[in-house]
């Protein structure tokens, strides 16, 4: 499945600007590569994912001590509470290596659950 012309030059354009910036933002980048994917994704759908680890990250407590306490903090809520996890079976589908995808499905690849976990403890 092939973006739509437009979308597809116009989201270039914007990776392309988030990626040169001096600080990218990992999880639009992520998505705007979905987006040449899924044709279906659309501004509403990145906004969506994008509220969505923002929900995740309010869920993490505040204060959670020490660097350990804080990487069991998202181990639990990710991978515990919300079930995000790999499943080798998965793993040559299309939906396992987008960003909107696994934040629906919460199975994904490996890097791209890492994207999840990172993103999440960023914005926490």
């Amino acid at each position: 499945m092939r973006a739509q012309p437009a979308k597809s030059s116009e989201w270039r354009r914007r990776f392309a600007d988030e990626a040169r910036s001096e600080r990218p933002d990992l999880s639009l980048l992520c998505l705007l590569l979905s987006g040449e994917a899924d044709p279906e994704l659309d501004e509403a759908g990145i906004d969506a994912a994008q509220i969505q680890l923002d929900t995740l990250a309010g869920q993490l407590p505040f204060r959670p001590g020490s660097p350990r306490e804080w990487a069991s903090a998202v181990a639990e809520l990710l991978g515990g509470r919300h079930g995000f996890h790999g499943t080798v079976s998965d793993y040559q589908r299309l939906e396992s290596s987008l960003l909107h995808q696994v934040l629906r499905r919460g199975r994904g690849l490996p890097i791209l659950l890492s994207v999840v976990w990172i993103e999440v403890a960023r914005r926490a």
